[in-house]
């Protein structure tokens, strides 16, 4: 026989949900503050090299970036963010099938944002090799993309899970999620005006 005592089983009791909701807004505002120290190399790459612009190879006169392709990139970004606000809205006013639709657009119109970045490097004419400005040019964007992919999934998570079980369930999800959108509808206004108009 064995001297191994019988397996207890420990119930662990679920938190409440206004705890859940503070767990998710504290997780939120993190996420904002990490993705500003994410960002923080490349502005701080950006003036100084442009600052020093040794031998006049910061930006040489080729490099220019397709501004179309950059207010798409910004205008998609923000309209997800807008999308979002407004399914927040109509959910505070009990519109539970009107603020699911419109999530799901922010799905869509987020996931554009990302393709047109995709679709700008391809039409470049320039890679992160050509220049300081190139190689901040790049990877910021880059960056940014990938940032903005990151909340697709979480907005995707919150849309799948509004349509199983109702968006109740969803509600500090999606308010935290239109927190950070929000921000990064921010940080996608600061990129264009760096990149595109400086």
């Amino acid at each position: 026989m064995s001297d191994i005592a019988p397996s207890t089983y420990v119930e662990v009791e679920p938190e409440p949900p206004e705890q859940q909701e503070r767990n998710v807004w504290a997780g939120a505002r993190l996420l904002a503050s990490s993705t500003v120290f994410l960002f923080l190399p490349f502005l701080f790459g950006y003036v100084y090299l442009a600052s020093l612009n040794t031998a006049g190879m910061w930006r040489p006169a080729h490099l220019t970036a397709p501004l179309g392709w950059g207010v798409a990139v910004m205008l998609a970004v923000v309209a997800s963010a807008g999308l979002v606000a407004w399914a927040r809205a109509d959910l505070a006013r009990g519109k539970n099938a009107a603020s699911r639709w419109l999530m799901l657009a922010a799905l869509l119109v987020g996931l554009a944002a990302v393709v047109l970045q995709g679709v700008e490097y391809s039409r470049l004419g320039f890679g992160p090799t050509d220049g300081g400005y190139a190689s901040i040019f790049v990877g910021w964007t880059g960056f940014f993309a990938l940032i903005v992919l990151a909340a697709m999934v979480w907005l995707e998570i919150i849309v799948a899970s509004a349509f199983r079980n109702g968006n109740d369930a969803e509600r500090a999800n999606l308010d935290a999620l239109g927190f950070y959108l929000t921000f990064v509808a921010g940080l996608g206004v600061v990129t264009f005006a760096f990149l595109y108009l400086v």
